[in-house]
């Protein structure tokens, strides 16, 4: 016997078809780590450390602590060059880590991380996206004035000249320009504490208007320090001090 099909049969059938073919969900694997990494302030000072706390977690969105390896690295924006800023280390679900900058602007700044039992450190991906880090001089307030600081280079070699600028301000921003006035003709000196203790004096030399430079060769490493004397506005002497790390020449 031939048997008979109703045309509105397979019509029906091809949509179920395609209803079921959409409602596979997508394959989710485990092995897509992502990484939240957050910074300990909104506002990174030179010498100042800043810790990074980087959550990771696969691609269910489980927490992920299993991480063999784990480095925050950071590149000015201005450079192509990567250079490791902190290794973390777990600490409950999170991994932590310290740093501190040494030279102002801007960097950004990406994780790279190894899973047990994997080849090789690889770079996460970033969730949120992490924005650029902007850091900015050191800065001290004394005798009313406030002292901005930073070195040049940042990073201090022992053996090598180093150049030393502070900026001597009003402490409040001026209501119009949002600038800090510079405050000019001051006499500054500036003592450089080797990480022995020994102390040399250089007398600091206004550049230009509220901005002062002094030179010195650290000649060991160690921790030390520069310290910057001045005479305030009402004759008073007051001072500054910023840590320093000097470390062995190349």
């Amino acid at each position: 016997m031939r048997s008979h099909r109703h045309p509105g049969a397979l019509a029906l059938l091809l949509p179920l078809l395609a209803i079921g073919c959409e409602s596979n969900p997508t394959e989710v694997h485990d092995e897509e780590l992502t990484v939240a990494l957050t910074l300990s302030t909104d506002h990174v000072h030179i010498l100042s450390p800043v810790t990074f706390t980087a959550v990771v977690r696969d691609g269910h969105g489980e927490l992920v602590t299993d991480m063999d390896s784990l480095r925050v690295e950071r590149k000015a924006v201005d450079s192509d060059t990567w250079r490791t800023a902190a290794e973390l280390e777990l600490s409950g679900t999170q991994y932590v880590g310290e740093y501190t900058f040494v030279s102002s602007g801007e960097y950004e700044l990406r994780v790279l991380g190894k899973r047990a039992g994997h080849m090789g450190m690889e770079e996460m991906m970033m969730s949120p996206a992490m924005e650029n880090v902007h850091a900015v001089p050191a800065h001290a307030e004394a005798g009313g004035i406030r002292i901005e600081f930073e070195s040049f280079p940042g990073h201090i070699h022992e053996g090598s000249e180093i150049e030393y600028k502070f900026w001597l301000m009003e402490p409040e921003r001026d209501p119009v320009t949002n600038e800090r006035p510079p405050i000019s003709g001051l006499a500054a000196e500036v003592h450089c504490v080797e990480p022995d203790g020994a102390n040399e004096s250089h007398a600091a030399v206004e550049s230009e208007t509220g901005v002062y430079t002094a030179a010195h060769t650290f000649v060991s490493a160690g921790e030390g320090s520069v310290e910057i004397h001045f005479t305030d506005l009402d004759g008073n002497p007051a001072e500054a001090s910023f840590p320093l790390t000097i470390v062995h020449a190349h």
